[in-house]
């Protein structure tokens, strides 16, 4: 019988900076930012309302998808990361961060980790995430309780422009846990040039 791949949760969330993404090919840096300390990360499908009427197709509605907005919780993200997402600045003489909700319009490559139950990972590789805001959760708190105030991080994933690439790819961690390990690893970080030379 084979290892059990249900997922738990995920973890190792990096971003690689797309320096090109056109209708000629797609480019991506190295995934070397991270987002260490993640709580959940919840998708929504996002649609293209369409209104038909009656001298159309009457049962032919087809929703346009415009991609999938992601909301990523984590417990912690330092002012260095915040401000490499151009998020915000840190002010070193005055230790003071200043910070605005809605970024510069940037994408990245938004890679991740699954854990199974069979402990061995899928290594996730979303292709195109439009990073739209951040936020603060509440900041409520119960005296000595753990619960921490989460940093909030939402985006879009889209479709690369480039018609041959899809948006996202996968590589799933050998059943005795090393044969293809090390190509899992790089997997997750490697720069990506399409169409391929």
């Amino acid at each position: 019988m084979g290892k059990k791949r249900a997922i738990l949760g995920l973890r190792g969330i990096v971003l690689g900076k797309v320096t090109k993404n056109d209708i000629t090919g797609y480019e991506s840096e190295a995934a070397d930012i991270n987002l260490p300390y993640a709580g959940a990360m919840n998708r929504t499908s996002k649609e293209k309302k369409q209104d038909i009427y009656y001298d159309d197709t009457l049962y032919a509605q087809v929703n346009e998808i415009l991609g999938e907005e992601v909301e990523i919780r984590l417990g912690e993200v330092d002012t260095e990361t915040l401000k490499t997402l151009g998020l915000g600045d840190y002010d070193e003489a005055t230790e003071i961060f200043e910070g605005g909700f809605t970024p510069p319009p940037a994408q990245y490559s938004l890679r991740f980790i699954t854990d199974t139950v069979g402990r061995l990972p899928y290594y996730f590789n979303y292709r195109v995430f439009d990073l739209t805001g951040w936020r603060f959760d509440n900041f409520a708190t119960k005296g000595d309780s753990i619960s921490v105030c989460e940093v909030i991080v939402t985006g879009t994933f889209s479709e690369p422009r480039i018609p041959t690439l899809k948006p996202f790819a996968f590589m799933r961690l050998a059943d005795d846990g090393k044969t293809n390990k090390a190509a899992c690893e790089a997997f997750l970080v490697a720069a990506e040039t399409y169409p391929r030379a």
